[in-house]
């Protein structure tokens, strides 16, 4: 891919220095570079999430998982958290640190357009990459945290996004292809404490306000940081010490609710009997709000088990049941895992075997509020989804 060659990063040897660059500390040298960039990119970040070994011999090396990607990960010299991708053609476009043993930020420089190329290359194909999937649910505990947080009068942000993309005629099923469908996205900017009032009566009389997609979370000072359902975050503000906070006060949620999400999983699992030799055995069902048109349901199905690329994550095997019902033999291409499906045109169950990812719960139905229905209801076991984002603490 090209690369906007003023948004390369410079060789330093720790992630202070790096987080100095993009703050424009005033070190002589880190200046002179601050100097240069000034024409690049806003800066961003992507969260992305590996496969959790515990001991590092227990999964594969930074390098061994970016070189799955056709990037090189080249550790700092003086930061062992720290490492630099480099292209194939061995341009410096981002900087890597591993915020834990599960969890990784991405900062980059590159315009938007390049750098969502980027991270969605790298995370395709590759089985220990996957984006964070950050449900309406996810979104609603971080806004009630921005209201407790600032002041009524500040300013924000929050974008509702659905897209019927399984509308389209059949010769369109197959995902990014332009096609005219219906596609409704609506932006709020006002005081939080108008937006508070406002935003409830109008998610209860138009559907698609139910699927948030983008939150401006405010900075200690001017500006902010906006937030995107993939986990991309970029810096709208002077502070990039402030933009990184809100990053980990990010990462601190997600990984409480899919630890969260994972013990339910488990804990439902020792409640049933009789699955698959013990191998099988936690459910979550997905339930529409109202049962989808039988065209619709049909291209959905056709669209994720013959696209490999599809936007669930998921390939199997489907057996058609009948117009409306839809069993398959499925994996998840985020660590391989295997699950067993059952899609109808009222709700989808997922029969999950033990120590499956809760990411693989979160894609799917923030995925699905966003292309599919936005007032999806989720339950894992006996616990609604819902309910565990609410007692997530933030």
């Amino acid at each position: 891919m090209k690369v906007s060659k003023n948004a390369l990063l410079p060789q330093l040897n720790r992630r202070s220095d790096y987080f100095d660059y993009f703050d424009g500390a005033q070190d002589s040298q880190v200046q002179q570079l601050q100097d240069k960039k000034l024409k690049a990119g806003l800066q961003k970040t992507y969260v992305l999430e590996t496969v959790d070994g515990g001991a590092p011999q227990n999964r594969p090396s930074i390098e061994a998982i970016f070189g799955r990607s056709g990037l090189r990960a080249i550790p700092l010299a003086d930061d062992e958290a720290g490492f630099q991708i480099h292209t194939g053609a061995g341009e410096s476009v981002a900087l890597l640190e591993e915020v834990d043993s599960r969890y990784l930020a991405l900062y980059t420089l590159l315009p938007s357009a390049e750098s969502d190329k980027l991270i969605r290359d790298a995370v395709s194909g590759n089985p220990f990459l996957d984006h964070l999937w950050l449900s309406s649910q996810s979104f609603l505990a971080l806004w009630n945290q921005v209201l407790r947080s600032n002041s009524g009068k500040r300013y924000g942000k929050i974008t509702f996004e659905h897209e019927s993309i399984y509308e389209a005629p059949d010769e369109e099923v197959v995902e990014f292809i332009p096609a005219e469908r219906r596609t409704s996205r609506f932006t709020m900017v006002d005081k939080l404490e108008v937006m508070s009032d406002r935003m409830s009566p109008l998610q209860q009389e138009y559907a698609p306000l139910s699927s948030i997609t983008q939150l401006r979370i405010p900075a200690q000072g001017r500006g902010g940081h906006d937030l995107y359902y993939d986990g991309k975050l970029t810096n709208r503000s002077s502070s990039f010490q402030d933009h990184r906070a809100t990053l980990q006060g990010v990462v601190d949620l997600y990984r409480t609710l899919t630890r969260r999400v994972e013990e339910q999983l488990w804990l439902s699992a020792s409640r049933t009997q009789g699955l698959a030799d013990g191998n099988f055995g936690s459910v979550a069902e997905i339930v529409f709000s109202k049962r989808l048109p039988e065209d619709v349901f049909k291209r959905w199905v056709i669209s994720m088990f013959n696209n490999r690329r599809n936007r669930f994550r998921i390939t199997g095997y489907p057996t058609w049941l009948s117009d409306t019902k839809v069993h398959a033999n499925a994996i998840d291409q985020h660590l391989w895992q295997p699950l067993v499906l059952e899609l109808t045109v009222d709700r989808v169950i997922a029969v999950l075997p033990h120590g499956t990812c809760g990411n693989s719960v979160n894609r799917l139905v923030s995925n699905i509020q966003r292309f599919i229905d936005p007032k999806v209801t989720a339950f894992i076991g006996d616990q609604e989804y819902g309910s565990l984002v609410d007692n997530v603490a933030v």
